[in-house]
């Protein structure tokens, strides 16, 4: 069955779906993945599964066709609309030098003929001069083009050096502090918001407004709210990557203000919502500062379930390039986890390290911290109720503001609290 023109990617794919249906029973989403993969007549299809890969091919099977195809469609439309106005662009400009180069020849012809009656340096009288000129006049559309087509790419080249002049010229972080008067500070991992407020730009509204609330040693709280409530601004003010406005941190009875950021950033751990590997072994990015010997590393690994997938790779020695193309966003989030613990900090915080990955993935991450992390504040920025469920503590932030806090099944039995609404929200 060949594929119309004026079909769109979707009504294809229902056709397919009809098609099986007459042939046999009808198939599951994976069964016709696999009927799609078979058949090679329909090349540009099967470059696109095979492209995608097993990621997609597992979306299909839980029945999210629909928002894949949205998304295909969606992206599909802007890469069209891109290619259509670069075509036009080339188009009009290529109109244009053909109307100039006419316009030039046709000058140097009336020239030549009005030139025989007012005594010009050019006229018909004066052939050789006319030719000269006619055929330094015929090539200047390929010369305008490439010199257009030259002063253009110079520019979009520009735009990186632009860039660095833009990071050289940026302000400096002030490392201003000391270090905390104990040694292994922080040794309880107790932390304690006073009235932060945080503001990205004095022209913005607060991203946090007086938050207050205290989180015990040892404990593991979530953090949850609707999008832009301030969820991640607790962490950007932990980690001091921007100055609050008003109000103090306090970690284990210490100010954060007045200790070295490069300290109290070493001190805490993190695992970010997008993982990132830098090139380099697997060795220097789990253990950069060479602080653990391999048998802890292997240990850690072992512990977050990628130990097996590290072998397979070629062990702690192998080289990753291209921010670890060769291990799937799961498996990165596993080391970015294993980096965090090898660092045994009393302070871990997770930023939706859950969002990206697939159920398998979050229940390995979910059974690492609860075996591994005990005694460990750990802070998790959530967006699935699920994970929250079975933590200590829970944080409902609003606009800035907090709105709720209280054990997670305590406030789920409460129908009264926005906890119970979210979760109802969420079909839990």
């Amino acid at each position: 069955m060949k594929r119309k023109p004026s079909e769109s990617f979707r009504e294809y794919s229902i056709k397919w779906r009809e098609q099986a249906a007459r042939v046999k029973p009808p198939m599951k989403d994976h069964e016709l993945i696999d009927v799609f993969l078979q058949a090679q007549e329909h090349d540009y299809f099967h470059h696109l599964l095979v492209a995608v890969g097993k990621p997609f091919a597992e979306a299909i099977k839980i029945g999210e066709m629909d928002l894949f195809l949205l998304k295909f469609n969606k992206h599909l439309m802007t890469y069209q609309r891109t290619s259509y106005s670069e075509v036009t662009a080339s188009l009009w400009l290529s109109l244009r030098l053909q109307l100039l180069a006419a316009f030039i020849v046709s000058f140097i012809a009336v020239m030549a003929v009005i030139g025989s009656h007012e005594y010009l340096p050019i006229s018909l009288g004066t052939p050789g001069l006319v030719g000269l000129a006619l055929s330094y006049a015929a090539p200047i559309v390929s010369l305008l083009g490439s010199f257009l087509t030259s002063f253009t790419e110079t520019e979009k080249e520009m735009v990186s050096v632009e860039r660095i002049l833009q990071y050289m010229d940026a302000p400096q972080e002030e490392d201003v502090g000391g270090h905390p008067l104990h040694p292994q500070w922080p040794h309880q991992g107790e932390i304690n918001f006073v009235n932060v407020t945080l503001k990205y730009k004095p022209q913005l509204p607060p991203a946090l407004c007086g938050v207050s609330f205290t989180i015990a040693g040892g404990t593991q709280v979530g953090i949850i709210g609707r999008t832009g409530a301030g969820k991640s601004s607790i962490l950007n003010a932990l980690f001091r990557l921007y100055p609050t406005c008003g109000g103090s941190i306090m970690v284990d009875g210490v100010n954060i203000a007045g200790v070295s950021v490069r300290y109290l950033r070493s001190s805490f751990g993190i695992v970010p919502q997008a993982p990132f590997l830098f090139e380099g072994s697997i060795r220097k990015n789990l253990d950069p500062l060479q602080e653990n010997r391999d048998f802890e590393i292997w240990n850690v690994l072992e512990k977050c379930h990628i130990k097996e997938e590290v072998e397979a790779a070629g062990g702690l020695d192998v080289q990753l390039k291209g921010s670890g193309t060769a291990f799937s966003v799961g498996q990165k989030q596993l080391l970015c986890l294993a980096r965090a613990l090898l660092k045994s900090c009393k302070v871990l915080c997770l930023d939706e390290c859950t969002a990206n990955v697939d159920t398998e993935t979050t229940s390995k991450l979910q059974k690492t911290l609860a075996t591994e992390c005990q005694g460990t504040t750990v802070i998790t920025i959530a967006h699935r109720i699920s994970t929250v469920m079975n933590m200590d503590n829970i944080l409902i932030l609003d606009q800035g503001f907090l709105v709720e806090q209280g054990n997670p099944r305590a406030l789920l039995e409460d129908q009264s609290s926005i906890f119970f609404s979210f979760a109802k929200a969420s079909k839990m």
